[in-house]
């Protein structure tokens, strides 16, 4: 697009529009209205292919387009889900990268009971993470995001379970990730206690620490630790609970299960720690 040079009528000076000027009686230039639609045009064109509707109103829209196909065409969009939602692939692009993972698993719990010997709860293992995974897409395709829940630490007799899957498509059809497996509780009774293996996950939670001998109590193991989140630390021994998954991210990380208590006679059980939340990064 250029000024209207061709046209006599515009009345350009040095190629450009001037005022009017009443005090010498200089006439101002004039916009040809076929050089007037094709400006408005070329912007409509930028507005549209950036996938925003025009309006009329909204004065920012030209600048929000060059900002989108900019971004779009360096791979450098990005959109992060905490949430279920949908991602609608943009105009242009044909592929995009996925990094995430599953929810963790909880932790075990240290059960109650009359023994003064019990072992730890295990930990939680952390959800299967994917980074960066390249997936084929169609501009305008809508992607439904299943974000998997963090797992919940067992209490009492109430066994820890397990985070839960992050889907990516309908029904997955893209892209699963599977949740941490639980932590195990552990066990009150006289004599030896062997603390219970580590929820099984991406990688799994740490084994509980084993009693060896009656009046004993047992550690709670530590949560396992995924790409985005570390798992919550050992409970130690006494009426601990588990810690949950953490991190400044904290996300796919196993809690931790609960410390084993050293009370002769009588004990209180102790929760486990709960899992971390799933996440989803989605970048074109």
């Amino acid at each position: 697009m250029d000024y209207p040079k061709s046209v006599p009528s515009a009345g350009l000076v040095n190629g450009k529009f001037v005022d009017e000027n009443p005090l010498t009686g200089t006439a101002g230039s004039l916009i040809p209205a076929e050089w007037g639609n094709g400006v408005t045009s070329e912007i409509l064109e930028v507005i549209t292919a950036a996938g925003l509707t025009p309006s009329e109103s909204n004065l920012t829209q030209l600048l929000s387009a060059i900002r989108s196909i900019s971004r779009s065409t360096a791979g450098l969009g990005i959109q992060r889900f905490t949430a279920n939602g949908s991602f609608t692939v943009p105009a242009g692009v044909t592929k995009i990268w996925l990094s995430g993972c599953a929810g963790g698993g909880g932790g075990g719990a240290c059960p109650g009971g009359t023994s003064a010997t019990a072992s730890g709860g295990s930990g939680g293992g952390a959800g299967q993470p994917v980074i960066k995974l390249l997936v084929a897409v169609t501009p305008g395709q809508v992607i439904p995001i299943v974000i998997g829940a963090a797992g919940v630490g067992g209490n009492g007799n109430v066994t820890a379970t397990a985070g839960g899957n992050t889907l990516v498509g309908t029904s997955g059809a893209l892209l699963v990730l599977s949740g941490g497996s639980p932590g195990l509780s552990g066990v009150n009774m006289a004599g030896f206690v062997p603390g219970p293996s580590g929820g099984q996950g991406f990688p799994a939670g740490g084994d509980a620490t084993d009693t060896t001998s009656n009046m004993a109590a047992g550690y709670g193991g530590q949560g396992a630790s995924g790409p985005f989140g570390t798992g919550g630390n050992s409970a130690r021994s006494g009426t601990t609970s588990g810690f949950p998954g953490k991190s400044a991210y904290g996300f796919g990380a196993g809690g931790s299960g609960a410390g084993g208590y050293y009370i002769p006679g009588v004990g209180t059980g102790q929760p486990g720690g709960q899992g971390a939340p799933g996440l989803m990064i989605i970048e074109w």
